[in-house]
């Protein structure tokens, strides 16, 4: 009876070792599978985030020149408004009678709006600058 109860634990635990082994290379198998499929993953993250990053500083780039392009558009209007408020008071200046002391307050509205439109041309051109 000792024989056998020997016997029986013998094959037990031979059973139990070699299934410990086969569930240890499962496992093995099981988690090698996982991390080739995670770093995988994380490869094709990683493209379409550099993809992604291209694509926002393309478009950030393309912003920044149509910006530019505005600036430079609003700058031109600004000058071109200015030429015409100075000859106007060029016109106004020019008005034979009554005498251009007569027309002061217009002339100085229209050399303030002139002033004042410089200045915003001026802090245009120097935010622009600052912002390149």
């Amino acid at each position: 009876m000792a024989g056998v109860i020997s016997n029986l634990v013998y094959r037990i635990s031979v059973s139990a070792i070699v299934g410990a082994v086969v569930a240890g290379g499962l496992i093995y198998l099981s988690n090698d599978r996982v991390v080739k499929s995670y770093r995988a993953e994380q490869s094709l993250q990683i493209e379409q985030q550099a993809m992604t990053n291209k694509a926002l500083m393309e478009a950030n780039d393309n912003l920044a020149s149509a910006i530019t392009v505005m600036e430079a558009d609003q700058a031109q209007q600004f000058a071109d408004f200015s030429e015409i408020l100075n000859a106007l008071e060029a016109k106004i200046d020019a008005i034979p009678a009554p005498e251009p002391a007569d027309y002061a307050e217009i002339t100085e509205a229209i050399a303030a709006m002139n002033t004042d439109l410089s200045d915003k041309i001026e802090a245009m051109v120097i935010t622009a600058q600052e912002q390149n």
